[in-house]
């Protein structure tokens, strides 16, 4: 158990100094913007309302004429210990407040997503795999899924993947104390997102799958995870009713009704590997994942069953979803919370040889470094040039965003510069677009070199090469504690 702790914290550490040398320092999405505003109103006023909110993004309260964020309260509530940290640093140092708030909070996600790394080692040592072949796991669904880039971006889907990942862990260890713990772990992932009390029906099936033969076993953990659970639904209802006046009113007002069946047909397969928002486009190691899925099932029935039932309830609900592609993310976003299911089934490769290994290690080097380009340019500089050139008609011309991010990255390393020429993306146009008006965009958009060029540091670009001998320690000492012991 020691040993496990310690391999758990080293894990984080590492993934943390990962993910803390990707982030952007500053908040990329406008949905942030709203939950921030609710946290600022819940320290400063005791409100619950978003000061400077807007129609589409908020909702307008019948009680008392007050715009309340659309988005789950959970986030607010994740926001407002950084606020207070903000206005504290604030107080004693005289640094301007919101831009501290900011840059406190858009390293947020480092933390949940490391967290659900550590939930993955966990995941596949009860599952009876070593502690080197959990940690190349947990390592994978860190480095070599789009988890990389959500961890290190401001959106609540690795917040999301967190808690359902430790909710799913939890009910696997199968004992009273665990389903109650797994139960709290839902209600968070609820006040994020109160869609998931659709998902509660699957949690209990597999309760049920668990101690079929054991009745009194079966009625206390359904029943305590059943309590909890809508114990934490009946809060948000709470909530929903002190707010809006109406217990049902989650702030989406009629867009709630924008599920469409004819979006599974519709949506489905380019979900799968459209260029531009494919899981498998974005997320190459998913496809043995999935292809595990026939070994997994014949030595964990009931856990695969679990697994895919909730990977397909939630790519239903994507497709059905008038926004399923997630607009301006990278790759398919609303996919990213069950990111480690996609890839749980993928360790039974690991103990394969010939053509299957090569095609392991190959499509392992393949999904790092997509990663590797969404952390080094991403795709919002690139949607930029898009839009920039919307009057042109030429957007539609444009690559998929995956293409073109790789275009604007080989131009930052050859030409060093933020002028491109539409003629880049294939284009038959002289015109040119500048990004440099962006300060983000002059240069790689990391934390420490945006530091470096607002304050005139150059000095801060070499900040890697502080932590680098930490993440070197870090890595070393994982892989000397998870060698498997000679006998």
């Amino acid at each position: 158990m020691q040993k496990k702790i310690q391999i758990g914290l080293l894990i984080f550490c590492l993934i943390s100094l990962i993910y803390f040398l990707s982030a952007k320092g500053n908040i990329e999405i406008s949905d942030t913007y709203f939950s921030i505003q609710t946290a600022k109103a819940i320290v400063s006023d005791h409100s619950l309302s978003a000061q400077g909110c807007r129609g589409g993004y908020c909702y307008k309260s019948k009680l008392d004429g007050k715009y309340y964020s659309k988005f789950g309260l959970g986030l607010a509530f994740i926001f407002t210990p950084y606020v207070l940290l903000a206005k504290t640093i604030a107080a004693f140092t005289g640094l301007p407040e919101d831009q501290l708030i900011d840059f406190l909070i858009s390293f947020y996600n480092i933390f949940f997503g490391a967290g659900a790394c550590v939930i993955m080692f966990c995941l596949i040592r009860l599952f009876g795999n070593s502690n080197r072949t959990s940690l190349v796991m947990a390592l994978l669904l860190g480095l070599g899924t789009f988890c990389w880039r959500y961890s290190a971006w401001d959106f609540s889907e690795t917040a999301q993947m967190f808690f359902l990942l430790l909710a799913i862990y939890l009910l696997l260890k199968n004992n009273l104390k665990d389903a109650g713990l797994g139960a709290f772990s839902f209600s968070c992932l609820l006040l994020l997102k109160a869609q998931y009390m659709i998902y509660l029906p699957l949690f209990l099936l597999y309760i049920l799958m668990q101690n079929r033969r054991d009745t009194k076993l079966l009625l206390k953990r359904a029943g305590i995870f059943i309590f909890i659970s809508l114990l934490g639904f009946g809060f948000i209802l709470f909530l929903n009713y002190i707010r809006f006046g109406e217990f049902l009113e989650f702030g989406y007002g009629k867009e709630t009704g924008h599920f469409y069946f004819s979006g599974i047909k519709e949506h489905a397969v380019r979900l799968l590997y459209w260029l531009d928002k494919g899981v498998f486009i974005y997320n190459p190691l998913f496809i043995l994942g999935i292809l595990g899925y026939f070994k997994f099932f014949k030595a964990f029935r009931k856990e695969a069953l679990f697994f895919l039932s909730i990977i397909s309830l939630n790519f239903i609900l994507t497709c059905m979803w008038h926004g399923w592609h997630g607009a301006s993310s990278w790759g398919p976003r609303y996919l990213v919370p069950v990111a480690a299911l996609w890839l749980i089934p993928c360790y039974v490769f690991f103990y394969k040889k010939g053509a299957v290994k090569v095609i392991l290690i190959a499509l392992i080097f393949l999904s790092v470094s997509i990663q590797g380009l969404s952390i080094l340019q991403g795709n919002l500089e690139y949607l930029t040039i898009c839009n920039a050139n919307e009057q042109e008609g030429m957007r539609k011309g444009m690559p998929a965003q995956i293409v073109g991010s790789l275009i604007v990255l080989k131009h930052k390393l050859v030409k060093k510069d933020s002028l491109y020429s539409l003629s880049e993306f294939g284009i038959n146009s002289d015109s040119k677009v500048d990004t440099s008006v962006f300060p983000c965009y002059k240069g790689f958009d990391l934390w420490y070199l945006n530091a470096g060029r607002l304050l005139n540091k150059p000095v801060l670009k070499f900040t890697p090469i502080l932590f680098a001998p930490l993440i070197i320690i870090c890595f070393i000492r994982l892989l000397k504690i998870t060698r498997t012991p000679t006998t």
